[in-house]
């Protein structure tokens, strides 16, 4: 059963070719031709070559795409593959008009892609403007996008690691949860450094456990910035489970795969720090508040509890991306921009790069 999309987009780009035409202060013409094609900002402001900067250009646009398009489910469900090949027109002031599909294969692929390349204007993406004789004008681009339907892999590559997805026995703790529980609890020692801080949260771990039980750590997120001490604690807590395991096999071999870890740290001195202790189970009540007002659509809801959350806590990274999240929901990205940079920031990832380029952008497009 073929299930996993991949999505392969190219781009012709309006040609780089004088135009014959005068373009005026009111000339409505679409160019299909141009001196220079249109460029997204941050693009256009390298210190480079023009090729450069078209192909910075591309690589944006690509990652635009690849990210938001979606295979419509009809067209899945059916088969149905091939290149669906789309225009739309870059504005002098910078957003995206008169969105055609030049080709369409069915299955509301075309719809697919116009919805992706439309969605440019909603989330304040904006464009440089192609020119003619040196002036803004209408230019038209070309966007061919293949929708390919493949067979999937039964894991996926993380670097150098091998991790796979698709298990006949899943990984788990030898002894079970309680015993997984119990090594948590037996183990986990909060650092003698920050006893009189009262610090206090949790760091998730991702392991990938290999067929020779031995553990390696893929990825460690210290949600509440509670420091270095801490992460070399949780750390070891996390390396002290090889050997624990209970490996996973496809197809009658042992693999490697991952499991999640969450390791929290309550302060020793629960009488010294009993109201640091109740403001973070308040904290985590009015998040789960949050998540649930969030799945019924009240999304000014579920701000208004992430916000309340966050009073208490204003460096919680899990809170801050949420909240994050809604703020992108109602359109209020320089909000959201804050927020994403923040949690980004605190767990010193990138995996919000490519959304807070978009999303930082819409910003600067609201002041």
């Amino acid at each position: 059963m073929r299930n996993f999309i991949l999505f392969l987009v190219t781009l012709w780009w309006a040609c780089p070719i004088f135009a014959q035409e005068t373009v005026s202060e009111t000339d409505t013409t679409i160019y299909v031709v141009a001196e220079q094609a249109p460029l997204f900002p941050l693009c256009n402001q390298l210190d480079t070559t023009y090729a450069a900067k078209t192909k910075c250009t591309q690589e944006f646009l690509l990652a635009f795409v690849y990210k938001n398009v979606q295979y419509p489910m009809e067209a899945r469900q059916a088969g149905i593959e091939g290149t669906v090949v789309a225009s739309f027109v870059v504005e002098p002031d910078s957003t995206v008009s008169n969105v055609k599909i030049l080709k369409d294969i069915g299955g509301n692929c075309g719809a697919a892609v116009t919805y992706v390349i439309s969605a440019m204007n909603e989330v304040g993406l904006r464009w440089v403007p192609g020119k003619v004789n040196g002036k803004d004008a209408r230019t038209q681009m070309t966007l061919p996008i293949k929708f390919k339907l493949e067979e999937p892999l039964p894991y996926v590559m993380s670097g150098l690691d091998t991790i796979y997805k698709q298990l006949d026995t899943p990984l788990g703790y030898k002894g079970g949860s309680e015993a997984f529980t119990q090594h948590l609890k037996t183990t986990t020692t909060y650092p003698a450094s920050a006893e009189e801080s009262c610090a206090i949260g949790y760091i998730d771990v991702q392991l990938l456990v290999q067929p020779d039980g031995i553990v390696k750590i893929l990825e460690l997120l210290d949600y509440n910035n509670l420091g270095l001490d801490f992460q070399l604690e949780a750390t070891n807590v996390a390396l002290a489970t090889s050997g624990q395991w209970e490996i996973a096999t496809y197809k009658g071999r042992k693999v490697p795969t991952t499991s999640d870890m969450r390791i929290d740290f309550l302060p020793p001195n629960a009488t010294a720090c009993k109201q640091t202790i109740a403001d973070f189970e308040q904290a985590n009540a009015l998040a789960i508040e949050a998540v649930t007002l969030y799945g019924a659509e009240d999304i000014e809801g579920s701000i208004q509890k992430y916000t309340a959350a966050l009073q208490l806590f204003p460096n919680h990274a899990e809170f801050l991306a949420s909240r994050g999240q809604g703020y992108i929901e109602l359109k209020e990205f320089k909000k959201a921009c804050n927020d994403l940079s923040q949690a980004a920031q605190i767990l010193g990832v990138s995996w919000y790069d490519n959304l807070l380029m978009v999303i930082c952008r819409a910003e600067e497009s609201e002041e």
